[in-house]
């Protein structure tokens, strides 16, 4: 009897093809068992978000980095957040040591108390990032829920509160725990309730010791969308995470809910590169470890991000749901494979902001 069809098998399988062609280590030892767990729903059953997806870093374009959220007939928000915490755990205590263990419990006590659960719809979301040593970094993003602002460390419970009083149209939606070789740490996410002028996060950078990477974050953004300066609502989402000189700042953009995209927008992805070889190359070759055999493309590229810190100009990311993963993508696949150029992104499919900008650099500084 020919097996059963999954997402599991069919992200193991782009997985493990991706590691050969990325030269990383084999992802499938360490999270082999939470893609059983998390994506045991058959191939072409409807689900309410992109059960897995991959990213791209200017920072680390060597890495495998994926970021996957159980799905199926009746999950809850509150099983995610188990299933996430649970798959972490499993991996900072196999890698990372008893020390890197109990600073995970104390991080996600909180998230995993019934409260949170109980209140959560979206729920939780586990990534990790691969590279040639092996697992470079593991992470949850947990949906915003009661009593975690309490719960911020205090350089991040600072960081949120300026946020908050310099963007009123800024609401916290995702906080995350990260925890990778040498420490760990947590960011905020928040969503853009207003359409968010690009300009307008000056007076937010300045308070942040970030004035002078307004001008990049800016220009990177707006050529790369077609000199768009004024994002819509809700197609935003601002992340700051602390560091120990200073705090990082990171714009994810849906593509999906910017109207009129410029059509050749990777070829100014690339243009907006152009000056860092390295980071196109790195681009090409991770879209071609992403793209299954018989398609003629990796899939779709939902979300931009852009991010800067004080000592480190913008730089670009970006967000893709793998087409083998998506049965709306079938029809790109191809019987025959004929001789391509380098692969271009699907069709875009909509999808809420939310569950897109998961976005996670593998390079991290640990909070002082």
């Amino acid at each position: 009897m020919k097996p059963r069809d999954t997402l599991a098998l069919r992200a193991r399988r782009l997985l493990a093809q991706s590691a050969r062609q990325l030269g990383t280590a084999d992802p499938l030892d360490d999270v082999g068992a939470a893609l059983d767990e998390q994506l045991d729903v058959p191939y072409g059953e409807p689900t309410d978000d992109a059960p897995l997806s991959t990213h791209f870093s200017e920072q680390t374009p060597e890495h495998l980095n994926f970021v996957m959220r159980a799905t199926g007939r009746g999950v809850t928000g509150a099983d995610r957040i188990a299933s996430a915490s649970r798959a972490m755990t499993h991996v900072v205590d196999r890698h990372f040591g008893r020390g890197a263990r109990h600073w995970l419990d104390n991080q996600l006590e909180t998230i995993r108390s019934q409260d949170n659960g109980h209140h959560a719809s979206w729920g939780a979301a586990f990534g990790s990032a691969f590279d040639r040593a092996g697992l470079a970094e593991s992470y949850v993003h947990c949906e915003w829920g009661p009593g975690l602002m309490d719960a911020l460390p205090a350089p991040l419970h600072r960081i949120a509160r300026l946020a908050l009083e310099a963007m009123p149209g800024l609401r916290p939606v995702i906080m995350s725990v990260r925890c990778g070789r040498a420490a760990g740490a947590q960011q905020l996410s928040f969503e853009s309730e207003r359409p968010l002028s690009l300009p307008a996060l000056q007076p937010l950078m300045d308070q942040l010791g970030l004035a002078h990477r307004h001008a990049g974050l800016m220009s990177a953004v707006a050529f790369i969308l077609g000199a768009r300066f004024v994002l819509p609502a809700e197609a935003a989402m601002v992340t700051l995470r602390p560091l120990r000189n200073g705090v990082e700042m990171r714009l994810d953009v849906s593509l999906d809910a910017i109207p009129d995209l410029p059509s050749q927008l990777m070829a100014l992805m690339r243009l907006q590169m152009s000056e860092r070889p390295r980071s196109v190359q790195g681009m090409d070759r991770w879209l071609t470890a992403l793209t299954p055999d018989g398609y003629p493309g990796p899939g779709t590229v939902s979300v931009l991000s852009v991010w800067v810190r004080p000592d480190l100009p913008a730089r670009v990311a970006l967000y893709l749901r793998p087409a083998s993963l998506d049965p709306r993508l079938e029809g790109m696949r191809q019987r025959s494979a004929a001789p391509a150029a380098p692969p271009m992104p699907a069709p875009r499919a909509p999808e809420p902001v939310a569950g897109q900008a998961l976005w996670s650099s593998s390079a991290w500084m640990p909070v002082a």
